[in-house]
């Protein structure tokens, strides 16, 4: 026997509604929750198959969309001090197991929007393609349709992904919890991947002479970004400038005009930009941290030994691992 999971902790309790979409099983719920193959013979069994129940009726379901669903509240079970022990010993349950009831007596109430995000989006990542396609796409709200897009293309299925994200960039954009400014730089650079490259141009443009819950230098910043992978330099200079002009301090937008430098070979310059992008991260969360690291650690050094900057069949091949350079031969 383990742990049992303690579901006041947002963190497990997102877990657990993870689990019961993915299991779909009240005695498995169960299990899960008391972390005992064993729990049948426990004396808290009604209660851990109580908020089994629970999570199974407020679980976002990919069958019906991840609509979410008003939960019946139903009162958790309770022992009196002076009842009979569950566990059959005879004894008074203040003479048997009471001490051990904090185990189990946790506080579950509806989950929060952003429990909710969280949730589906984890779901989604554990489908594969077969249960993608039973999920309405039609019954979606926006976060579960980007969610369900990046699940198809994380499948292969590129034009699937941007049919879905394409539909949820055209709606009302007005969940909090939806990153707009993050789905419109996967929907150009899919369509870039798709060989749609004028059509991500035209998309991009659009999106910032039309901004709807993203900021101008935001757009700007795909843009020049855009033009970069394009090489057209003149162009993406141009979208740096803007975006700099929008926001001084962000620091993908000195990582951009470090790559604009250095594909110019304007070595001093290039290195100016990367090392402001690097102290202006500083202000970042750790994984967006983490992130702006890997993208800039490569690119500095590159530039202070006047190297160009790789390609992208380049940087696959220097990040592979040993087994994956192997198969690369083979």
């Amino acid at each position: 026997m383990g742990s049992p999971k303690n579901l006041n902790q947002p963190e497990t309790y997102v877990e657990a509604l993870v689990q019961a979409a993915l299991l779909n099983n009240l005695e498995a719920l169960t299990e899960w929750l008391a972390d005992d193959p064993d729990v049948a013979a426990s004396p808290f069994l009604h209660w851990y198959r109580y908020f089994a129940e629970r999570l199974m009726a407020m679980t976002p379901q990919p069958e019906q969309g991840f609509a979410a669903k008003p939960a019946k509240v139903v009162p958790p079970p309770k022992i009196g001090r002076n009842d009979p022990c569950p566990c059959g010993s005879g004894k008074k349950f203040k003479q048997c197991h009471i001490d051990n009831e904090d185990a189990v007596i946790w506080k579950i109430g509806s989950p929060t929007h952003m429990m909710r995000a969280m949730a589906t989006t984890r779901i989604l990542q554990n489908l594969g393609l077969e249960e993608l396609d039973k999920i309405p796409a039609e019954q979606c709200a926006p976060l579960a349709l980007a969610e369900l897009a990046a699940a198809y293309h994380r499948e292969g299925e590129l034009n699937t992904a941007l049919t879905l994200l394409n539909r949820m960039l055209s709606g009302d954009r007005d969940d909090p919890f939806l990153l707009i400014d993050y789905w419109i730089a996967r929907y150009a650079e899919w369509l870039v991947d798709a060989g749609q490259i004028g059509e991500a141009e035209r998309f991009l443009l659009e999106e910032h002479r039309n901004q709807r819950k993203v900021t101008g230098w935001q757009v700007a910043q795909k843009l020049a970004a855009f033009y970069i992978d394009q090489d057209n330099l003149e162009n993406a200079e141009t979208w740096v400038d803007i975006s700099l002009a929008g926001n001084q301090d962000n620091p993908f937008t000195h990582y951009l005009r470090g790559l604009l430098n250095h594909a110019r070979e304007a070595w001093d310059v290039a290195i100016e930009a990367y090392e402001r992008a690097d102290a202006l991260s500083h202000h970042f969360q750790e994984q967006e941290r983490a992130y702006m690291l890997e993208l800039l650690t490569g690119s500095l050094e590159r530039a202070r030994a006047q190297l160009p900057l790789l390609d992208e069949s380049e940087a696959e091949a220097e990040t592979a691992s040993p087994s994956q350079e192997a198969e690369n031969k083979e």
